[in-house]
Parts: structure tokens; sequence; C-alpha cells
């Protein structure tokens, strides 16, 4: 039965999740990427005010053209956080990020992000991205591919002004940590 929902499940993303298409193979980047955006959400603790009801999934959604939904839905499936599901959506538009507790941007996203990121002060959302300027921007975590290894860097004073404490497993992955404030303002 475990089985039948993963591939129900992975059919289901390579609907929903352009880009990803059976038969293509991921490059050794994607792949670890959707790995690494799989995992984080255990890294991360939420505050009790942010928490929703137990029966609510957990929401990751992600914003912009990637090629690894399919592979993505795949490390999710089954996966829970704080005893909850995740739920990966694909969202469209800003209007869309409501409910949404960890938010991927994509390249993509990169001449867009920085006024979603504005929004996003002060709420308890984890934000993941994988272009250059994502931390500097706001953005609490970074992803890069260098010598055929991802790399992360992690803002945590983005990370704690959005009262997300992030555990120290996750920070030791990290090939930056930023302990001060990495743009005017925070």
């Amino acid at each position: 039965m475990k089985l039948l929902t993963r591939s129900l499940l992975v059919v289901c993303a390579a609907w929903l999740f352009p880009g990803d298409v059976f038969g293509q193979t991921l490059s050794p980047e994607y792949q670890m990427k959707a790995t690494y955006l799989g995992k984080i959400p255990s890294f991360v603790e939420w505050p009790a005010s942010a928490a929703r009801t137990s029966k609510a999934a957990f929401q990751l959604c992600t914003m912009g053209d990637y090629p690894f939904g399919t592979r993505l839905a795949w490390e999710v499936g089954g996966v829970t956080v704080g005893g909850r599901k995740i739920e990966l959506r694909w969202v469209h538009r800003e209007q869309e990020l409501d409910g949404c507790e960890v938010i991927f941007f994509s390249r993509s996203e990169a001449k867009h992000y920085g006024k979603i990121l504005e929004g996003l002060k002060g709420k308890s959302v984890l934000t993941v991205g994988e272009s250059e300027d994502f931390l500097e921007a706001g953005g609490m975590v970074e992803f890069s591919f260098e010598n055929h290894r991802l790399q992360m860097e992690v803002n945590l004073v983005a990370a704690r002004s959005a009262n997300l404490k992030v555990v120290a497993r996750l920070l030791h992955l990290g090939n930056r940590v930023a302990t001060e404030p990495t743009h005017p303002g925070g």
C-alpha cells in the first residue's frame, strides 16, 4: 500500500510540476537540491504560535520553474514535520503563499523574490533559494552547486527574526552561516 501511495504521488507530481519528466535524467545538482529541500524542515523548529492543527498538512511551497518537482515529491512523500505530513504546493502568484511554512524560490524568481521576502518579514516562514544574492535579499537558506557538491549558506539573522530556530545539525552543513545582518535593515 505504501508503494502504491508513493507511485501515485510521483505520477501526480509529474503532472503538477513541469520540467521533470519521466525518462529525463536529473543532474546531480537537482537531485541533491530535491533531497536537501525535502529534509530541511526537519532541521527547523517553528514557534508554537505558528503551529497549525495537527490534522493540517505541513505546507512546503515552491515558486518558479525548477526541473526537480517529481524528485521533490518523491523525497517528501510520507515525510512528517512535527507529526504532520508534508504537502507540496507549486505556487504561481504571491497571493497563493498564505499557509506556506517553507517556500523555495527558483532562479526564475530572482527578480521577484525581494518584494516577497520583504512581505514575509516577521512571519514564521522558512525561505530557501538558489540565486547568488538570496541571503542578502533576506532569504534564510541559499543553495549553490560547486565542484559536484551542493553548497548551503544560512542566514541565521533572518531565521531568528522569523522566530525560527535552526537546529545545529543544519548549521554544521552550511558552508557559511550569517550571524550578522547581510544587508541594511537585517
